[in-house]
């Protein structure tokens, strides 16, 4: 029985590493990559939050259609 609470420590201290190094430990090429995608978040982010700011106005419309159709006209 003393392989399980082995097992689990082994675990638990796998479960405590993380995947990716450290930015300073990274190749050029992989801090290199994560430059663009940050760089491709910040020029994405605007343009997503553009693309939906008229959903409140066309929302209101349909809302406002639906009543005119509900009252009869």
């Amino acid at each position: 029985m003393q392989t399980r609470p082995m097992l689990l420590l082994g675990c638990l201290a796998l479960g405590a590493c993380t995947m990716a190094p450290p930015p300073e430990e990274q190749s050029a090429a992989a801090r290199k990559a994560a430059e663009h995608n940050e760089l491709r978040d910040a020029i994405q982010t605007p343009i997503d939050k553009a693309e939906h700011a008229n959903d409140p106005n066309l929302k209101a419309d349909e809302d406002k259609q639906k009543a005119i159709e509900d009252a009869g006209g």
